[in-house]
């Protein structure tokens, strides 16, 4: 069933790049999942599709003829978990408020303003063989199965992460207990670079978990926290194909937003009606 909210929730703080102060107002909605910047005159919704990502520079970033939206996967990834398919995301600022890093701030506001069930269904995307895309060492693969499972194989030069993986079954009580907790994640040696480049101006040892030449800066709320954080943002991005996923096992190996994105387009090129 389509789902959107009783009542508005309301979350505040900083960009988690810009740096910037953002109030972020969900509002129950009838036409879709959508984003409205406003505090730019003219401007004008925004559909959360992966049709309108204007890039994927450290997040995943919207934009149509009047405004742009930047790093919303953590929203999309509280909305897809939850279920809901239609609201009106309402953005003071470029960016929303990075929060604690994860979803959960996200999740509980939704839950406290209550969801309730809209007339109609959302488009089933319809998978009937094994779907796979790959670059370099990148792969991602979709097939049919009898539950809907995410997992992720993060693999990376640092020795601290040079390989962990988490698979499971997508809930949404496996995803507020299991993910909507993983912060976002950094490496110590690349922050100077990224506030350089007018990046990361809002991260914090509050909001990110930081990795250092040796060691992890901050304590962590889960063993393998970067890890399920790179699945948390996978969730996000995937529910930019505008429809409902159907029971799939659905992997990634060492993606980002990138391939997120160029994945979901490729689920929905291959997608079959019915």
């Amino acid at each position: 069933m389509r789902k959107t909210l009783q009542t508005a929730a309301v979350v505040s703080g900083l960009g988690l790049h810009t740096g910037v102060p953002s109030t972020l107002t969900f509002k129950p909605a009838e036409n879709g999942i959508t984003f409205l910047r406003t505090d730019l005159s003219g401007s004008e919704p925004i559909v959360a599709h992966a049709d309108n990502v204007g890039s994927t520079l450290r997040g995943t970033n919207l934009k149509n003829s009047t405004a742009e939206v930047w790093t919303i996967e953590h929203v999309m990834s509280a909305i897809h978990a939850l279920g809901i398919t239609d609201v009106s995301v309402e953005m003071d600022g470029p960016e929303p408020p990075v929060t604690d890093g994860a979803s959960d701030v996200y999740v509980n506001a939704l839950l406290q303003a209550g969801l309730k069930e809209l007339p109609g269904e959302l488009p089933i995307l319809h998978i009937s063989q094994k779907i796979t895309y790959s670059c370099g060492d990148i792969f991602y693969s979709a097939e049919p199965s009898d539950k809907l499972t995410f997992t992720f194989v993060y693999r990376h030069k640092h020795p601290l992460l040079a390989h962990s993986e988490y698979s499971f079954e997508f809930t949404q009580e496996n995803y507020i207990e299991q993910i909507a907790r993983a912060r976002t994640f950094g490496f110590e040696a690349e922050l100077e670079f990224l506030k350089a480049h007018g990046l990361a101006k809002g991260g914090n040892l509050e909001n990110a978990v930081i990795i250092g030449k040796d060691k992890f800066i901050n304590e962590r709320r889960y063993p393998d926290e970067p890890v399920r954080h790179k699945l948390l943002d996978l969730i996000g991005d995937i529910r930019l194909t505008g429809r409902q996923l159907p029971p799939l096992a659905i992997r990634c190996e060492c993606g980002g937003h990138k391939h997120n994105v160029i994945f979901a387009k490729i689920l929905l090129a291959n997608a079959e009606e019915k």
